[in-house]
C-alpha cells in the first residue's frame, strides 16, 4: 500500500466515524427534543389545558333553576340558569361576597377564587363550608356569618341518628346503646373463618398511605329510622388468602409481608354470607331464611340497599353466574322473597343489572339482556309479576335518567338506535312506562351526557364526539329542542399545543361483516409521506368498551406515545360490551380472542393508510390488556414484533372469581388451561417487557412471575420488571411510563432512547 493510499484510507474512515458520529449525536438529540414534547403531551399535563368540558347542573330545591362552577382564565364563576325564563347569570355579584368575607375574617377570598364548599342555595341565604367553618351569606345585603364545625368522628357502624353503633368484637356482634352506654352481645359462635359483619377491604389503600393493612371493618347497614341494622355471617374457612410483600421501605431493612382473604377463579370455594338482620327495639340477631350470597372480590359480601317504604333489597348470584335474583327483606316479618329472577345458560352480566323501586305506582324497573339488548322492564312490586317490556328492540339501555311517575314516563340514555353513526353513541330518550311513546330528545350524532331537572320540564345535554369539543345546552323534555346554549368547552390552550384529536376509523371485524370502531393517534409533526411504526393500545376487558366517544381523548397515554414517531391505535373488538348479546358473547369461554380482531383492523388500516408500517407493529395494554398484549405476541408473532405487558392476568386461575368466573364459566373447563398465557410462551419471536407492582392486589404478581417462570422453561429471552411500592395501576409511575418509551423507542422505531430521560424534571 503507497502512502498516499493509507493516508486516503485514513482519512475516510475518519469522515465516515465523524459522520456517524454526527448522525448519532443528531438522532439523540432529535429524540431528546421528542421526548420532551411527548411529556408535554402526558394526560396530567394537557387536561389542565382543557376548561369547561362538562356540566353539573346543581338544582334549586325541586324546580328545575339549577347552578353551576362555569370556569375562566383567572378562576371560576357561580353562574344561575332560569330555563322558563330563559335566563342566565352570576349567582350573585361575586365582587360584594368577596368583600364580604374578607371583612368577616376569611382574608384570602377573591372574587374569581372562591371556594364555596357544600353551597346550598336558598334564595337570598346561600351556605358554604370553608375549611372548618360554615359560612351563611345574604345576597342581597350580602351580610355573612361563620360558625364553627366541630369535628365530631363518626365511627363506623354508627346509625344516623348517632344513637346506636354496631361492632364486631372477637368476630361476634356487640350493639352498644351511644345515649344510655351499655353494650349487648348480640352472638357467640363468631370465629375467625366464620365471622359476623366483617368485610374484606382492599389493602391497597393501606398499603398506598404506606400504613398497616385494617382488615377488621365492619358492614352495618341501617334502615333510615335507625331501628334495623342489616350485616352477615360470613363463611371464609375454605377461603385462602394471598400475600404481598413490601420490599422497600424506611422503617428498615427486613421486608413486610400484608396477608388477605381473596377469593381467587376456579378455587373449590368461595367465601359465602348469611345476611342477619338486628333489630334495635329487641336487641337481637335473626339469621335470614335464605339462599347465602357469595363475595367474589374485595368489600362487603352483600350489596343492597335501604328503600323508602322502609325494606331491603340486595342482588344476589349464584356460582357460574346463571342465576341471578333481586330479592327484598321485610324487617317487621324476617322474610325474604324473590322480586326478579334472571337466567342464562352462558352467563348473566352483573354490570347491567339495575332495580329502581316506584313505590307511588306499586311497580319496579329491571334491566335485562334477556331479548339480545339491554333493556328495561315494568314488575308489579307487591307481586313481582311482569308487566310489560318498556322499551325494546336494536338498542342498549345504558343508565335511567329519571322516571317521573305523574306522567308514567322515564327517561333514559340509550345507544345503538341511531343508524349512520357510531352505534357506541349515547342520546337521551323518553318512553311510557308501558312502552309507548319512545321519543328521541338529544338527535345530534354524538356522545350525550345529560341530566333531568327535578319536575322533568328541562334537562342539560353536554355532547361531543371525539374530534368536537364539549357544548353544554339547556332543552326541553317535551321534544328535546334548545332553549339556549349554556357553555361551551374552552380547548385554545390544548390546541396551543399542537395537539390534534386523534381520527376515528371504522373497519370489519375478523368475521367480515361486522363493523368495528376505534381511533388513530397521529404525531402532532404528522407527515403522510413518512412510514410509521404502529402500537396496539389494547384493552379486550368484557366487562365494558374502552375507546372514548367523546373529546376527552387528551386523557391518554396514545398522545404521548404518538409524539414519539408512532401511529397508535385504540379500538374495540367483539366480546366487549354495549354492543348488544351476540356481540358481547364472542368473549364467553373466549378471552384469549380478543386480540383476533386487532389484527383484521390493523390490516385494513394499513391497505387504506400507505403511511402506515405493518412490518413495525408494537402492543401494550394494562391488567386485562397486559394479558392481551401478551397473548398476542404469543398467538401472532409473525405480526407483533414488540410488547409491553403491565400488570397482566396471564392466568385466570391467579385472579379475582368475580371477573373471570363470568365471562370464562363455572366449573373449570379445558378452556382456562387452554388460554393460560403460560401455555403459549413457547411462541414468543419479538421483544417482550413484562411489569408489574409488588403491592398489586388486583392482580397479583404471582401472574407475571408465573408468566416469566414459563419463558424462561422456554429459554425465551424477555425483559422483566417489578416496581416496589406500586399497586395495579404503573401509568402512575413516571419510571415505567418513561421505560416504555424506550422500549418501543429502541424495539419498534430503531432509535437509541436519550439516556435516562427524567419525567417531571
Amino acid at each position: 500500500m503507497s502512502k498516499l493510499t493509507g493516508i486516503t484510507l485514513i482519512t475516510a474512515v475518519c469522515l465516515l466515524t465523524a459522520c456517524q458520529s454526527s448522525i448519532n449525536t443528531k438522532s439523540i438529540k432529535t429524540a431528546q427534543i421528542d421526548y420532551k414534547r411527548a411529556e408535554s403531551f402526558l394526560p396530567q399535563n394537557l387536561a389542565p389545558l382543557v376548561k369547561n368540558t362538562k356540566l353539573s347542573p346543581n338544582w334549586i330545591d325541586d324546580g328545575n333553576t339549577f347552578w353551576f362552577k362555569h370556569e375562566n382564565l383567572n378562576g371560576h364563576q357561580y353562574i344561575f340558569v332560569d330555563p322558563q325564563n330563559n335566563l342566565q347569570k352570576p349567582l350573585f355579584d361575586h365582587e360584594k361576597l368577596a368583600l364580604s368575607l374578607r371583612q368577616s375574617g376569611l382574608k384570602d377570598a377573591q372574587k374569581e377564587k372562591l371556594k364555596l364548599t357544600a353551597l346550598d342555595v336558598n334564595f337570598p341565604q346561600i351556605s358554604f363550608k370553608h375549611d372548618k367553618s360554615n359560612w351563611q351569606c345574604n345576597i342581597d345585603t350580602y351580610i355573612c356569618e361563620s360558625s364553627t364545625v366541630k369535628d365530631v368522628a363518626v365511627e363506623p357502624g354508627t346509625s344516623s341518628d348517632g344513637r346506636w353503633q354496631l361492632t364486631v368484637e372477637d368476630y361476634n356482634l356487640v350493639l352498644k346503646d351511644l345515649k344510655n352506654n351499655t353494650n349487648t352481645k348480640l352472638t357467640h359462635d363468631g370465629s375467625e373463618g366464620h365471622p359476623y359483619g366483617l368485610m374484606h377491604p382492599n389493602p391497597a389503600y393501606d398499603l398506598a398511605d404506606n400504613k398497616p393493612y385494617k382488615p377488621m371493618q365492619i358492614y352495618a347497614n341501617w334502615s333510615a329510622d335507625g331501628r334495623y341494622v342489616m350485616t352477615y355471617r360470613l363463611d371464609r374457612r375454605h377461603t385462602g388468602k394471598y400475600s404481598l410483600v413490601r420490599s422497600s421501605h424506611q422503617r428498615g431493612k427486613r421486608p413486610e409481608t400484608t396477608q388477605f382473604y381473596y377469593p381467587s377463579a376456579a378455587q373449590d370455594t368461595l367465601p359465602t354470607a348469611v345476611l342477619v338482620l338486628v333489630d334495635t327495639l329487641s336487641k337481637t340477631a335473626t339469621h335470614l331464611q335464605a339462599p347465602p350470597v357469595m363475595q367474589t372480590y374485595f368489600g362487603a359480601a352483600v350489596w343492597g340497599w335501604w328503600q323508602d317504604n322502609g325494606k331491603f333489597v340486595y342482588h344476589n348470584r349464584f356460582r357460574g353466574n346463571r342465576q341471578y335474583f333481586m330479592r327484598e327483606v321485610n324487617p317487621k316479618t324476617g322474610t325474604v322473597r324473590v322480586l326478579v329472577e334472571e337466567k342464562n345458560d352462558k352467563y348473566i352480566d352483573p354490570w347491567v343489572q339495575q332495580y329502581w323501586e316506584l313505590p307511588e305506582i306499586n311497580a319496579f324497573v329491571w334491566s335485562s339482556q334477556r331479548d339480545g339488548f339491554q333493556h328495561l322492564y315494568l314488575y308489579d312490586l307487591s307481586n313481582g309479576n311482569f308487566k310489560n317490556a318498556i322499551t325494546t328492540g336494536d338498542m342498549t339501555v345504558r343508565v335511567i335518567r329519571g322516571i317521573d311517575t305523574e306522567k308514567r314516563q322515564l327517561y333514559f340514555e340509550a345507544s345503538g338506535k341511531e343508524l349512520n353513526r357510531d352505534p357506541y353513541y349515547r342520546h337521551l330518550y323518553r318512553v311510557n312506562l308501558d312502552g309507548s311513546d319512545l321519543t328521541l330528545l338529544t338527535p345530534e350524532a354524538a356522545e350525550h351526557d345529560t341530566r333531568v331537572s327535578p319536575d322533568y320540564k328541562y334537562f342539560v345535554d353536554t355532547y361531543s364526539t371525539a374530534t368536537s369539543a364539549p357544548i353544554s345546552v339547556l332543552r326541553s323534555t317535551k321534544d328535546g329542542s334548545i332553549i339556549r346554549t349554556v357553555q361551551r368547552a374552552d380547548t385554545s390552550a390544548l390546541l396551543a399545543t399542537g395537539w390534534q384529536p386523534p381520527k376515528p376509523f371504522s373497519v370489519l371485524a375478523g368475521d367480515g361483516k361486522t363493523s368495528l370502531y376505534g381511533l388513530m393517534y397521529l404525531p402532532s409533526n404528522f407527515d403522510p409521506s413518512k412510514k410509521y411504526p404502529v402500537i396496539d393500545d389494547i384493552y379486550t376487558g368484557p366487562h365494558n368498551f374502552f375507546t372514548p366517544k367523546s373529546y376527552v381523548t387528551y386523557y391518554s397515554q396514545a398522545n404521548a406515545l404518538a409524539e414519539l414517531g408512532f401511529v397508535v391505535i385504540k379500538m374495540d373488538g367483539r366480546g366487549t360490551s354495549k354492543r348488544g348479546r351476540a356481540f358481547h358473547e364472542y368473549s364467553f369461554k373466549n378471552l384469549s380472542g380478543g386480540s383476533d380482531d386487532h389484527v383484521a383492523a390493523i390490516k385494513q388500516l394499513g391497505q387504506r393508510h400507505k403511511y402506515l408500517d405493518l412490518d413495525r407493529v408494537g402492543i401494550f395494554g394494562f391488567s386485562a390488556g397486559g394479558y392481551d398484549t401478551a397473548h398476542a405476541m404469543f398467538k401472532y408473532p409473525e405480526f407483533f414484533k414488540v410488547g409491553v405487558s403491565a400488570s397482566g392476568n396471564h392466568d385466570f386461575r391467579v385472579d379475582k372469581a368475580g371477573w373471570n368466573e363470568i365471562w370464562m364459566g363455572y366449573p373449570e373447563t379445558p378452556h382456562w388451561e387452554a388460554q393460560s398465557n403460560l401455555n403459549w410462551a413457547k411462541h414468543l419471536q419479538g421483544k417482550l417487557l413484562l411489569a408489574h407492582g409488588e403491592l398489586d392486589t388486583n392482580v397479583h404478581p404471582a401472574a407475571t412471575l408465573q408468566l416469566a417462570d414459563a419463558l424462561m422453561k422456554a429459554n425465551k429471552d424477555f425483559d422483566l420488571m417489578i416496581y416496589p411500592n406500586m399497586g395495579h395501576v404503573l401509568d402512575k409511575n413516571p419510571y415505567f411510563v418513561r421505560k416504555r418509551w424506550d422500549y418501543f423507542v429502541q424495539h419498534l422505531l430503531g432509535v437509541e432512547p436519550p439516556k435516562s430521560y427524567s419525567i417531571g424534571d
